[in-house]
Order: C-alpha cells, then structure tokens, then sequence
C-alpha cells in the first residue's frame, strides 16, 4: 500500500482570472474629463503658435516690432493651466478609485485617461517653455526687417534732436 500512495494523482486547481473590481459608471464618464484638459491645452498651445506666427508677419510687413498682445498670454497661461488641471485631475481620480479597492486602469476610460495624462508630461514642458517664451518676446526690443538697425539709429538721432 505504500507504493500505491506515491502514483496517487492530485488534480491541478482549476484557473479562473482574479476578479477585478471595476469603478463605477459615474468614476468612468467624469474620469474622461482628465484626457479632455490635456487636449485642450496642446490645442491652445497650437492656437498660441499661430497667434505668434500671424504677429510675425504683420510685425515683418511693418518693419517694426509690435507689443505682445494680451491673447498670447491668455492662451499661454490657459494652456498650462489645463495641462496642469488634467494631470492633477487624473491623480485624483485613480486616488478615489485605489481608495474604493477597484481597479481604474482595467477600465477603457481608465486607460485612455492615463495613456493620455503620461503623454501630457512633454506637452506640459512644452507649455511651461511657451509661457517663458512669451513673456521674453514680451521683454524683448530688438527690430526684426532688415532696415530695422538703420531705422533705430534714426528714430533715436530724430528724437534726441527734436527735443
């Protein structure tokens, strides 16, 4: 009988995935609002490039340099502002779902959000740079046609002879 015992078969355990709690329906539909900010600011940062682009040519066509205007900085500043909200705003969401004991990332809403708010990383240097470069356009005085060292030179000569 002691041989009989070791050619015994044991039967394997019987796999069955783990189950996965998933977030509610209401964590899924607000947690797609973290990809929509980080959209939204890369289309204001694509909208602050244009906006810089169309002032380069009238600044070129003019032969003079213009002030900044007050929507570079507005879509600049927006820009960040959603990138930083989008990223803040998915933390928090898969905060609450960890806190709930479910699982955010099993979700497509979940995944989406969370492939798009690692990918908002770079778009928010590239805001925080736009930002930056913004405010030294702002600061800066230099003339951008080809004249324009000559007609500095001049405007500075007529000014300090007039008065």
């Amino acid at each position: 009988m002691a041989g009989e015992r070791g050619t015994e078969r044991v039967a394997a355990p019987e796999w069955r995935p783990s189950e996965v709690e998933l977030p509610s329906a209401r964590w899924r539909r607000r947690v797609l609002a973290a990809p929509g900010l980080a959209l939204l600011g890369v289309a204001l940062l694509v909208a602050g490039v244009w906006l810089d682009d169309r002032k380069g040519r009238r600044e070129e066509a003019l032969c003079h340099q213009l002030g900044v205007p007050w929507t570079q900085f507005v879509v600049g500043y927006a820009a960040l502002l959603c990138g930083v909200a989008a990223s803040v705003l998915c933390v928090l969401f898969f905060r609450t779902a960890a806190r709930a004991g479910a699982r955010g990332a099993e979700s497509w809403q979940g995944t989406l959000a969370l492939c798009i708010c690692v990918a908002n990383a770079v778009a928010l240097l590239i805001e925080v740079v736009a930002v930056y470069g913004v405010h030294a356009e702002a600061a800066d005085p230099y003339w951008r046609c080809s004249g324009a060292p000559a007609l500095a030179g001049l405007h500075t000569f007529m000014q300090s002879h007039v008065l």
